[in-house]
């Protein structure tokens, strides 16, 4: 099972990851390494059991980073709720036709439920890791 997650981890990065557009929030945060390539390190040190439930936690903290980090997307206008304009008023002939009245079902759609960030505020994000800060300046590196 371990080679198949393996595979399945190198196959996302060769083919897959290079072609999305975006890369790791974590890793663009952070500057640690992305997602797929600890899954990668640590199901192959850990096995696949125990590196998947690593990874799972990764992940998670990576769409926390996405949520909070990202520049917040403009979504399309959606229908109004309770604006719905049932074509007929309880004269529907034929199953057709009421069919057609159905136009958009009931008028009181729930909106979907979007994550309340109230848990997610208290989510510790290391903050970004300097490279050149791993080095003292009076100090030559042999």
């Amino acid at each position: 099972m371990q080679l198949l997650v393996l595979w399945a981890i190198r196959f996302y990065q060769r083919f897959i990851s290079s072609h999305k557009g975006f890369c790791c929030a974590y890793r663009t945060h952070t500057g640690h390494a992305s997602c797929s390539n600890l899954g990668y390190r640590v199901v192959r040190r850990y096995g696949a059991i125990h590196g998947l439930a690593v990874l799972r936690k990764r992940l998670y903290l990576c769409g926390v980073a996405h949520r909070r980090y990202s520049p917040p997307r403009r979504r399309p206008m959606a229908a109004q709720r309770g604006d719905c304009d049932i074509g007929c008023a309880g004269d529907c002939g034929s199953a057709l036709d009421y069919a057609s009245c159905l136009d958009c079902g009931s008028c009181d759609w729930p909106n979907t439920k979007e994550r309340s960030g109230e848990k997610e505020q208290y989510v510790h994000i290391p903050p970004r890791v300097s490279r050149k800060a791993d080095f003292s300046p009076g100090l030559k590196r042999i």
